[in-house]
């Protein structure tokens, strides 16, 4: 009888072993599709985990980290096109065959529920690689993105940014950090965009009214933020950079340590930057010496960031924490009723803190949670932000102006495959947010106040060959509480439609989508009645706006040849009871400056996306990219950008020495005259800027790579519309030579 238990015992434990060795890792091999090589060193990244494994030599691969019932691989490799597979974790032994492609502008989408291939989605999306949008090094992260078509910048000097998506900024973008909802007072014209370059890999940009997926206010679309993969399966990663940059004498220094240990992940990141007064430029090509300065416009920052990831069986966990301190001067700002342009400008500058200026501090936690089954997905994430502005104008040790934003959010989403072609997405968020005046700031721009969002949406999509369908709906609803003055307590609601469908093929792909979106007014149009130093304005609210409506379409049309891609982009976005500023013609006593009213009207902003990517079998070397941003509205609107052509050229150089150089690149852009201005709004003549970039490795025992470049060669002095500092005839930074350094252990 011992001896039938103990092969009982035996037969068990074999069968347990066969199981979890079927079910801890899966091998595979990455080959060419026409040759049936292997391909070496190809990419197998696992969407769900967030890191991943590379082949050997061989193009063969084992991947010990599974999830159960589904994981997402995405398979890459230079001059390969990218490969979405979706692997069952039973799967033991997995070919994948890659087709040669020499153009890569089709990122996988993360921030719409697909998981999908760029080309594949019904969204109107661009994903792009920050490493791609700085291919000629920019000063912040906005900078980088206005890179991608249709995006732009609505700056105050170079320390406060904020992204314009086209025509539309502040509460009618919504910015999402691996799905955390950002706030940070983004209703205020020099209240910046509050991240920092730091652990970013690459930003999604949905273009127009996307309230179907991120609730409201979205109506000129998303800026998502996607971290970077954790460490490769069961490896370690040091990286060290630093860049500094002769404009404004700016030093930049990260630093971040990875390491993933058979099912943990742990990623930890810090940063640091410092910026002077910067120089403006004089149209002098030969003159490298700018001398006169935009007083207080020096910033600086840092930021600690981490991030811990565990997986086991289903499930997967991400527990995300965010410090950032930012610290801006507020060039352009002043109490006097008629300031001059020279009361701006310096020929002396230093470091040290001065005011006006900014403090701000930001707390960013997320908690993350993935559930997956044979047929569903359920996720769930749990979210808090705190923003603590303080401004400090013509005392040091009292603040102007203190407000704390606290929001407190959750999203739940649950997806179900009914079968090959259909799924549907259905899920649910919410927000508890408040805001809150310093007890001491003089000044209150915005009353104390509770928001409480609740929404849910679903969402079906379909996919038969190379058509893909999607249409969806979504409810939402916003509580504003105050209650000074006899308080405003308003309830705001909205139902919104999505509905789109694509057709891509190896050489074309062709989308139409249709959205609606809405937005509820924020308490600074809605309760405004005082000055606000920052527009030089008396801003009058009004209780009794509506809900801004939003209904856009969007057609894109893409080809894909080996050596050609060309993509044209056109929409039509019509925003119903659109909110904006209007001069009166009378002047406070007080202040003496000028009183606006808020009023709403019907707005309607067309326009088109454009872009080319050439790169020739008979030059392989050879890159040519350009893109034109084109947009117009029938009504005289502030801040409305300029048409804009951005061109570059990149040459790639295979030679191999011991300080290699791998890339030269030029960039020239064309911004457009812009003549459509509001009635207290100045004209905007065209400017062009050359940029130019190179790229290289420096052989040592670690991987060193450089950058060093130029932006603005020609030290053109110029005003972009979208500055807001063009009020003041204060010109944008000139000439600016930058060096970065980046080493990898």
């Amino acid at each position: 009888m011992n001896l039938e238990n103990k092969r009982i015992n035996l037969l068990f434990l074999l069968l347990i072993s066969f199981l979890l060795g079927h079910s801890q890792f899966v091998n595979g091999k990455v080959i060419d599709n026409e040759t049936g090589l292997g391909i070496p060193f190809s990419k197998i990244y696992c969407l769900e985990t967030e890191n991943g494994v590379q082949a050997d030599s061989s193009g063969k691969w084992q991947l010990k980290n599974v999830i159960y019932n589904q994981m997402t691989l995405q398979v890459s490799a230079t001059n390969y096109e990218n490969k979405i597979l979706i692997v069952d974790s039973s799967e033991l032994e997995i070919l994948v065959r890659l087709s040669s492609g020499h153009i890569h502008l089709d990122e996988v989408i993360i921030s719409t529920t697909d998981s999908k291939l760029q080309r594949y989605s019904a969204f109107p999306v661009e994903s792009r690689k920050i490493a791609d949008l700085n291919k000629i090094e920019q000063t912040n992260l906005v900078d980088a993105m206005s890179n991608i078509p249709g995006i732009y910048n609505f700056s105050t000097g170079n320390g406060i940014a904020k992204p314009v998506i086209r025509g539309l900024s502040g509460m009618r973008v919504l910015t999402s950090q691996n799905g955390l909802r950002l706030e940070n007072q983004q209703w205020g014209a020099d209240h910046g965009f509050a991240v920092l370059n730091l652990g970013i890999d690459r930003i999604e940009v949905i273009k127009g009214p996307s309230s179907l997926i991120y609730g409201a206010d979205a109506l000129g679309g998303v800026i998502y933020l996607s971290d970077e993969p954790y460490a490769n399966f069961n490896n370690e990663e040091i990286k060290v950079s630093t860049k500094f940059e002769s404009n404004s004498l700016t030093t930049f220094n990260k630093i971040s340590y990875k390491k993933s240990k058979d099912n943990l992940r742990f990623a930890v990141y810090g940063g640091y930057f410092s910026r002077n007064n910067y120089a403006i430029g004089d149209n002098s090509f030969i003159n490298f010496s700018n001398n006169e300065f935009v007083v207080n416009s020096k910033n600086s920052g840092a930021s600690f960031k981490t991030a811990i990831g565990y997986n086991k069986k289903n499930w997967i966990t991400n527990f995300r924490y965010q410090l950032l301190y930012f610290q801006n001067g507020l060039p352009g700002h002043t109490h006097d009723a008629n300031p001059d342009v020279s009361s701006f400008l310096s020929y002396t500058r230093n470091r040290s803190y001065t005011i006006p200026a900014q403090k701000i501090l930001n707390h960013l936690v997320q908690w993350e949670n993935k559930f997956y089954f044979k047929k569903d997905e359920v996720i769930a994430q749990l979210g808090f932000t705190s923003n603590k502005l303080k401004e400090y104008g013509e005392k040091v040790s009292v603040a102007g102006i203190d407000m704390t934003l606290q929001n407190t959010s959750y999203n739940f989403r649950w997806k179900h495959h009914f079968n090959k072609h259909f799924e549907i997405v259905s899920g649910s968020q919410g927000m508890l947010q408040s805001n809150l005046n310093g007890q001491y700031a003089e000044e209150t721009l915005v009353p104390n106040a509770n928001f409480t969002d609740l929404g849910a949406f679903s969402l079906l999509k379909g996919t038969f060959n190379l058509w893909n369908i999607q249409a969806g709906a979504r409810y939402d609803q916003r509580n504003i509480l105050e209650k000074r003055n006899g308080g405003f307590d308003e309830i705001y609601s909205g139902t919104n439609y999505s509905a789109g469908i694509s057709r891509s093929s190896k050489k074309l792909t062709i989308r139409l989508n249709a959205s609606t979106g809405f937005r509820p007014p924020h308490i600074s149009e809605l309760l405004a009645d005082g000055v606000h130093h920052a527009t030089m304005q008396y801003l009058i609210g009004d209780t009794s706006f509506i809900s801004e409506r939003a209904n856009q379409i969007d057609f894109y049309l893409g080809t894909h040849f080996d050596h050609l891609e060309v993509v044209i982009n056109p929409f039509i976005n019509q925003i119903n009871n659109y909110i904006y500023k209007s001069p009166t013609g009378q002047t406070d006593s007080a202040s003496t400056l000028d009183i606006f009213e808020m009023k709403q009207t019907n707005v309607v902003f067309y326009g088109s996306d454009i872009a080319i990517h050439y790169h020739p079998h008979m030059a392989h070397w050879l890159h040519l990219e350009s893109n034109l941003s084109l947009l117009s509205t029938e009504e005289n609107l502030p801040f409305l950008p300029q048409n804009r052509l951005n061109n570059t050229i990149k040459v790639d150089v295979k030679k191999e020495n011991k300080l290699r150089i791998n890339s030269l690149s030029t960039q020239y852009i064309y911004f457009f005259a812009q003549d459509n201005v509001a009635t207290y709004e100045s004209k905007s003549p065209s400017y062009q800027l050359i940029n130019l970039d190179c790229t290289g490795s420096i052989s040592a025992k670690h991987h060193i790579n450089y950058s060093l470049g130029v932006n603005n060669l020609l030290n053109v002095k110029y005003i972009d519309h979208l500055s807001r500092l063009k009020t003041y005839d204060i010109p944008n930074p000139g000439r600016n030579i930058y060096v970065k350094l980046s080493l990898t252990i």
